[in-house]
């Protein structure tokens, strides 16, 4: 059967960006430069300075370098790390523990945690803060470790003016020129266009995207694709931070199923009925939900979405086989496929 009569079903699909639509090359590689600084520089765990630029023009490098090849993105994002700002979160936090800036240490002790690291926060902040002689509440998810390792990480994304715009501040470390300035779809853009396009005829298109506001709009004005998105169906980080805001202690990143179900029934709904109120499961069971991880998966299973898995994350097809476990609907080379 044709994609287009399998979309039938379907009246709302909603995108992952980084993996399906946006490239993660320059997310992966500002966690890189993020965790490069932060065991390097005598600001953060390391006793040195760095150089911004000279980092910046050796990204490739450092990038193979931190994360073993991508090994370790692999292995981290399988678990369900989704966010690319906790990617270079958790990885610290594993140094730290194994008291060393070794990536292959590093990877082997990722190894050995669960399948769903989102469990494991906790106690990776807790053994952490005792190996490093930190507060166990700066060393948390949402304390000052992550917080300033978010801002690290924005400031190798953004660049400095950027960084200023959007933040009223200075850098912490100036000289970073901003890696945002480069993004490319993940898919040829021809096709990128056709398949929005499409879509939007007779479809709500929306997003459920671990990226903010802002990060996730400039791409999509730039290629001149926002036109073709439901203007209430951008659920992105900026979401997530203020829910999880107003309900303290709750963790609502992929793989929980907020930001899917915030996309579908609106960004302007309040947020306590996207949490615990009684959904109309007919207008879930007519949602598809398109991904390219673990978490995408977790989270669209959770909502009780059908799911299409397309092979262009960290992975690339050798994700087949995770998400035939996992159970997807749909298996695609890449979201192109879907035209």
């Amino acid at each position: 059967m044709s994609m287009n009569r399998l979309l039938d079903k379907y009246d709302t699909v909603i995108f992952d960006m980084d993996g399906v639509i946006t490239s993660e090359q320059n997310y992966w590689n500002s966690a890189a430069l993020t965790v490069r600084e932060y065991l390097s520089s005598g600001r953060y765990f390391g006793n040195g300075d760095i150089d911004a630029a000279a980092m910046s023009a050796d990204v490739s490098s450092i990038r193979g370098e931190v994360f073993s090849d991508d090994r370790l993105i692999d292995e981290l994002k399988s678990r369900g790390v989704n966010s690319n700002w906790d990617l270079g979160y958790v990885t610290v936090l594993i140094a730290l523990i194994t008291k060393s800036a070794d990536p292959e240490k590093i990877l082997d002790h990722a190894r050995t945690l669960p399948d769903n690291i989102l469990d494991m926060y906790g106690s990776l902040a807790e053994s952490a803060a005792a190996a490093a002689g930190l507060d166990p509440a700066e060393a948390g998810r949402n304390g000052r470790l992550w917080t300033d390792m978010r801002d690290c990480f924005q400031e190798w994304f953004l660049g400095d003016d950027v960084f200023r715009e959007q933040y009223g501040r200075e850098p912490a470390q100036t000289g970073k020129p901003g890696l945002l300035h480069s993004e490319q779809p993940i898919i040829p853009m021809d096709s990128l266009k056709k398949l929005l396009c499409s879509l939007a005829e007779t479809k709500r298109v929306c997003t459920g995207t671990g990226r903010p506001y802002a990060e996730l709009i400039t791409p999509l004005r730039a290629w001149n694709v926002e036109k073709y998105f439901a203007e209430n169906g951008l659920c992105n980080y900026d979401h997530v931070a203020k829910a999880e805001k107003r309900f303290e202690g709750m963790t609502l990143t992929k793989p929980h199923p907020y930001m899917f179900l915030k996309a579908l029934y609106g960004t302007d709904k309040d947020d306590a009925w996207i949490l615990f109120g009684e959904h109309d499961r007919s207008e879930i069971e007519r949602a598809l939900v398109v991904g390219d991880a673990g978490a995408d998966i977790l989270a669209a299973k959770a909502m009780g979405a059908d799911f299409c898995a397309v092979l262009t994350g960290v992975a690339g097809t050798a994700a087949r086989g995770f998400f035939e476990e996992q159970g997807a609907e749909y298996i695609l080379g890449s979201a192109a496929d879907l035209l």
